[in-house]
């Protein structure tokens, strides 16, 4: 059995994060109120019952969910976007934990698989494009079914387009109209078979709009999207200077007509955050293991920044800046 004065308050621990701490784990620590009241009392030196203990927590937890409640008021959709996984080099679904049940909309904004197989870079090893589509596959079905959100939406990314690239390149022009653009389509709407020539076998993938039916499907078939007033897009521009890039795709946008107030911007690979008039533009970052990449060994190249965002809208489709957080991974 383990003893509670395991549970001490560390040096460098406030009283109050110690309280809360206890009780907020006390299934984990296997603890019960008696226990926890006793670590209290010897840290303040006074000898309170377990239930004013509890009460004191209940009554703190009451206001911070009131607090949680006004601050959350106005939000009308929250919609996690993940971009750039680049699979088999993507992190593990237990990334986004703190998104669990708390998400409308899921944005999946290009680059899921890396298509490494197919890329123009050098490569010390390499799976087949089959074998990065049936993990592609089985990884989203993991992450839609831990994050729980009512929709996701896709867009397709510059890797993800390498695809249609490929077949361009290799194919007779005839035999394209058979090919889809990306992995992606197969993956969330037409499902794909593996041919398996050695074995003489057939497996066939459902698509994840079938397979995840409590679930919205909407792959876009474009590079860009918006969501209230909110653009998420993952072009193939890339310009080097810090948000250079977003604000590209900023006066792209609104060349084209396009009416909005935020700008979600992946493919770079950076994370930023900049304010211009009345519009915010946002890099969100990479979700992959950067550390296992190596597109950019020796080229001097900045260091890849990981990360994703979470945004928050209000009933019009406006960002709500304080509710809306840039989570940095390295």
């Amino acid at each position: 059995m383990i003893s509670i004065s395991n549970f001490k308050r560390s040096a460098n621990e406030d009283f109050d994060d110690y309280f809360v701490r206890l009780f907020k784990n006390k299934t984990v620590y296997d603890l019960n109120c008696e226990d926890i009241a006793q670590l209290l009392n010897d840290e303040r030196g006074v000898d309170f019952g377990e239930s004013a203990w509890r009460k004191e927590y209940a009554a703190f937890n009451r206001g911070m969910n009131y607090a949680y409640k006004l601050k959350t008021n106005n939000i009308k959709e929250r919609i996690l976007s993940i971009s750039d996984l680049h699979v088999p080099f993507q992190k593990p679904v237990e990334t986004f934990s703190k998104y669990i049940g708390v998400t409308d909309t899921l944005m999946l904004n290009g680059d899921i698989g890396d298509c490494q197989a197919i890329s123009k870079f050098p490569k010390s090893y390499r799976i087949s494009p089959m074998e990065e589509l049936i993990e592609t596959r089985k990884y989203l079905i993991d992450l839609i079914e831990y994050i729980k959100p009512a929709r996701v939406v896709i867009t397709y990314g510059n890797h993800d387009i390498r695809f249609q690239s490929y077949f361009a390149k290799s194919l007779d022009s005839d035999l394209l109209e058979l090919m889809p653009k990306t992995s992606l389509e197969l993956i969330f709407v037409d499902g794909f078979n593996h041919y398996n020539k050695r074995e003489r076998t057939k497996i066939h993938y459902d698509p994840l709009c079938e397979v995840l039916d409590n679930v919205e499907i909407d792959y876009t078939g474009n590079w860009f999207c918006q969501i209230g007033k909110t653009i998420f897009c993952h072009p193939i521009a890339f310009s080097s200077g810090i948000l250079k890039t977003a604000e590209k795709a900023v006066e792209y946008f609104r060349n084209e007509g396009y009416i909005f107030t935020s700008l979600v911007m992946a493919h770079t690979h950076r994370l930023g955050e900049y304010p211009v008039g009345n519009t915010v533009m946002y890099e969100q970052g990479c979700c992959c293991e950067t550390k296992n990449m190596h597109y950019s060994d020796g080229r001097l190249t900045p260091s890849q920044k990981e990360g994703y965002i979470y945004i928050c809208q209000d009933k019009d489709g406006n960002l709500l800046r304080e509710n809306t957080c840039l989570e940095c991974l390295n």
